[in-house]
């Protein structure tokens, strides 16, 4: 989780429609009563704001990759590339552990959409990608660990267990898949 000074509240519902607003997601900003009525529907404003908090994220993702798209056609390299992306990380004004966290929970979305591909039975592709992402997950969560006196350091030979054998089961998921694309994809690739 990005470290962000705590005296500082988070957004509030308003605010992130504001931003979404901005973004051109909603074409108004909802009223004050609407975000009501959708706090009551989904549990709370503190629900509400994770909710709209992860749309305006998803928002964000959209914008990012047109914009990127845009930059690489105008011609931008890598310099430019490296520029862009590290902002990502200064505007969750996270310190090393915060980006660990912060990266920590991207990819417990992508494990989240992978874990979901793999149980629509994809197959050993779809086992891969799932094992691999679980791997990399439990990696940054070690990652995270400050030093031999965090409190989570005692966990982390058990955890690197548990990466090697989830990359031992993703690399016989691939050892499992057809050569050829028409054997791993007779009906064509697996709906998302």
């Amino acid at each position: 989780m990005p470290a962000h000074d705590q005296r500082h509240p988070a957004p509030t519902p308003t605010a992130i429609a504001a931003a979404m607003t901005a973004l051109g997601v909603y074409a108004h900003a909802p009223t004050p009563e609407e975000l009501a009525a959708q706090a009551d529907t989904v549990g709370g404003e503190h629900v509400l704001a994770a909710v709209l908090a992860n749309a305006l994220y998803g928002a964000s993702i959209g914008t990012g990759m047109v914009t990127e798209g845009n930059m690489l056609e105008a011609g931008a390299g890598t310099e430019e590339m490296a520029l862009a992306r590290e902002q990502v990380f200064k505007a969750s004004g996270a310190d090393w552990t915060g980006v660990m966290g912060l990266l920590h929970w991207q990819t417990g979305h992508v494990w989240n959409v992978l874990n979901h591909v793999n149980e629509e039975e994809t197959g050993p592709l779809g086992t891969a990608g799932a094992r691999v992402s679980q791997a990399l997950l439990t990696l940054l969560s070690c990652l995270s660990v400050t030093g031999a006196d965090d409190p989570r350091a005692a966990d982390v030979p058990a955890e690197l267990d548990t990466v090697r054998a989830d990359l031992t089961a993703a690399v016989a998921a691939l050892d499992a898949l057809p050569t050829t694309p028409a054997a791993m994809f007779p009906g064509g690739a697996p709906a998302a």
